[in-house]
């Protein structure tokens, strides 16, 4: 799984076990991803609009790549 979907899924609370693992581990690798995380937090607890993993515009534009 893609860490994008990781950490969407994380903001709203929906993550499995394993998915936490994942998340863990990455969120650990660097203070760049700590910080990246904690601003998308902060972007998300404003009430700012954060795709869904299973936004038809995301499906969209993967499919283009």
């Amino acid at each position: 799984m893609e860490i994008g979907h990781i950490l969407v899924k994380k903001l709203d609370g929906s993550l499995s076990v394993e998915e936490q693992k994942l998340f863990d581990n990455w969120i650990q690798e660097s203070d760049d991803h700590r910080f990246m995380f904690l601003r998308l937090k902060i972007f998300y607890s404003n009430g700012h609009n954060i795709s869904k993993v299973d936004d038809p515009y995301i499906k969209i534009y993967r499919s283009k790549l």
